[in-house]
């Protein structure tokens, strides 16, 4: 097995380690308080959240995508995670994919309303979709000018939206900041691994304030290569992502509006041709 199949495996590994509570340890997050502001973050935060559907073209076969994005701009602009837009495999040299057919569920709507591919940020794991027509009314939405910055040890809050089997019920789930790292980039990172596994999903302090949104950056190919124990011990003390602060999300959203793509697919970055830090990119 090759150092890129090796890679692979063992990021799969890492990304779905705490898929279930068997999976793995993790430290236990402290018990809600009755009053705690879980049912109001839900209530305030969760109508922003909404379902991406697509296909995404370009592998050995199209594939059905189901993610979660979040509204961050009333007239329709949602946020989601570039990992599943096809950007983590790719980055590991998978195939280049294009999402099609994008449609956007938003509140109790299943059958979607049609939207296209803006911008894609592969270093910082971020997509961003629009909708095609502007909603009738302002969409409730995510303010990223509302923003924190956490300190170690304060408890955070994630919003995400369960499987269409349990009809896509909001749900927050609770940890707190163990770490903030200022290299590879600055990052929050939680103690312990959020109920949901997606990624570009916000995370709030108890003021519900957006303190950032989880993605995971990783090493180059060649950085994996190189180091002892592989991607395994480069991700040491990762047990559920990790935060890229709010300032960070609003600059990339600014660049990706000021440079907007077609649906471009997916690319693997190499050292000699890497986009510059946080840079929104358009199709070649």
């Amino acid at each position: 097995m090759n150092i890129l199949s090796t890679a692979r495996l063992s990021l799969l590994a890492l990304i779905v380690s705490c898929a279930g509570a068997a999976a793995c340890t993790l430290p236990v997050a402290p018990a809600a308080a009755a009053d705690g502001p879980q049912q109001k973050l839900a209530e305030e935060k969760s109508p922003a959240l909404v379902t991406i559907k697509f296909i995404l073209k370009g592998g050995e076969q199209d594939e059905e995508v189901d993610t979660t994005g979040v509204i961050i701009d009333p007239s329709g602009l949602v946020l989601g995670s570039n990992n599943a837009f096809g950007g983590l495999m790719a980055r590991f040299g998978g195939p280049a994919q294009t999402p099609t057919e994008i449609k956007v569920l938003i509140g109790d709507d299943t059958q979607g309303v049609e939207a296209r591919f803006v911008a894609r940020d592969t270093e910082l794991g971020l997509a961003w979709v629009q909708l095609k027509d502007a909603p009738a009314k302002p969409l409730a939405s995510i303010d990223l000018s509302k923003t924190a910055v956490p300190k170690v040890g304060e408890s955070v809050y994630q919003i995400s939206l369960m499987g269409k089997f349990f009809d896509r019920a909001p749900m927050v789930s609770s940890g707190f900041i163990g770490a903030i790292v200022k290299k590879p980039r600055e990052l929050y990172i939680p103690s312990i691994g959020l109920a949901s596994r997606e990624l570009g999903l916000p995370i709030f302090n108890e003021k519900g304030e957006l303190l950032g949104v989880t993605t995971i950056i990783l090493p180059d190919k060649e950085e994996i290569s190189g180091e002892a124990g592989g991607i395994q011990a480069a991700m040491r003390g990762i047990t559920g992502g990790m935060i890229l602060p709010a300032a960070e999300v609003a600059s990339a959203t600014k660049r990706a509006k000021e440079t907007p793509a077609a649906a471009a697919p997916a690319e693997g970055e190499k050292k000699d041709d890497a986009k510059p830090a946080g840079g929104a990119e358009s199709p070649k």
